[in-house]
């Protein structure tokens, strides 16, 4: 933890502060359990993942989670995403959202996250993905999500 006002806390197995300002102890507990205002905060599993992810409540009240960049770290990292995403939804018990999935890697992201991203929408780890190359909601068809599928698989093996 830093001096001062200005705080890192651990809270539920996390590292968490704020991704841009400076927030209180007070401040981020209040914004982690869902009381607080929106906020971006950046958090760290030592050793397993890290990221920025922003908290709010939705026009009927229920938390939104919206996650804005992910990194898996260690030697172990098949299966440590989705691992991620299921601790986080958990934790804060609201619907979970992706805003530009590509920077989950640090290189070449986008175009190779994109599948991964579609997969946790498909197994119902996000509620939704939105991102340059496609945008997916509950109301996204099957057709449509098939479509989606074939143009990213066809782009990535025009790249190959």
């Amino acid at each position: 933890m830093r001096l001062g006002k200005l705080a890192d806390i651990e809270w539920k197995g996390i590292i968490w502060s704020a991704a841009y300002g400076d927030l209180s102890v007070k401040e981020l507990l209040t914004i982690l359990k869902g009381f607080g205002p929106m906020e971006i905060l950046q958090f760290e599993k030592p050793g397993t993942f890290r990221g920025q992810l922003s908290l709010s409540l939705s026009e009927n009240g229920a938390k939104e989670i919206t996650l804005y960049y992910l990194e898996v770290m260690g030697p172990k990292r098949r299966g440590g995403g989705r691992e991620a995403l299921g601790y986080l939804k958990r934790i804060f018990k609201g619907e979970l959202y992706v805003e530009d999935p590509g920077i989950i890697r640090v290189k070449n992201a986008n175009e190779e996250s994109i599948p991964f991203w579609i997969k946790m929408f498909q197994e119902g780890h996000i509620e939704a993905l939105d991102s340059a190359e496609c945008s997916l909601t509950r109301q996204t068809s099957e057709a449509e999500m098939n479509r989606i599928k074939d143009r990213i698989e066809s782009a990535r093996k025009q790249r190959d």
